[in-house]
């Protein structure tokens, strides 16, 4: 059985390996879609779809502190990224876009009581913080990627000689 879970899981995460940036983003717009339905089943099927989403983002941030490059004199390593004053107000900017959005789609959930918004809220935060921190980072690793790229083809373009065209 646990093999079938992990077998779906890793189904699911290549189909949704070219939207990886944006599945927090999308999970947070499907629960804010959810506040605003009206139908009881598509609310339930959107909130569903938001926390299977929610929890690929998770797993995803679980994973990247778990798994570390090899250290290859070749290559350096970006898990090793300085955190800059930047990254942290842009992450702080999104993870207010990813909670503002939770909290508009889960408003009957959060305003229904007051316990249940002090229950909800330090998750709602703390999720939206943490996702916003995996994306972040993971566009400051393309960057770094791509910077990289950019300073080996400027390299090897020197190193061509063309001769002129007659």
């Amino acid at each position: 059985m646990e093999e079938l879970w992990k077998v779906n899981y890793e189904r699911m995460r290549e189909a949704l390996l070219p939207l990886q940036r944006f599945t927090a983003l999308i999970a947070s717009a499907l629960t804010l879609a959810s506040g605003f339905c009206s139908s009881p089943p598509l609310r339930l099927l959107c909130l569903a779809v938001a926390v299977l989403l929610f929890l690929m983002v998770a797993a995803d941030f679980a994973r990247s502190l778990l798994d570390r490059e090899p250290n290859d004199a070749t290559q350096p390593n970006l898990y090793n990224l300085a955190v800059t004053p930047p990254q942290i107000f842009l992450t702080a900017i999104v993870a207010c876009v990813y909670g503002a959005m939770i909290f508009i789609g889960l408003s009957t959930v959060v305003t229904s009581s007051g316990i249940a918004f002090f229950v909800i809220t330090p998750g709602i935060l703390a999720l939206s913080s943490l996702a916003a921190w995996h994306n972040v980072r993971l566009w400051y690793r393309e960057g770094e990627d791509y910077e990289q790229v950019l300073q080996e083809e400027e390299g090897q373009s020197h190193k061509l000689h063309i001769p002129p065209v007659r």
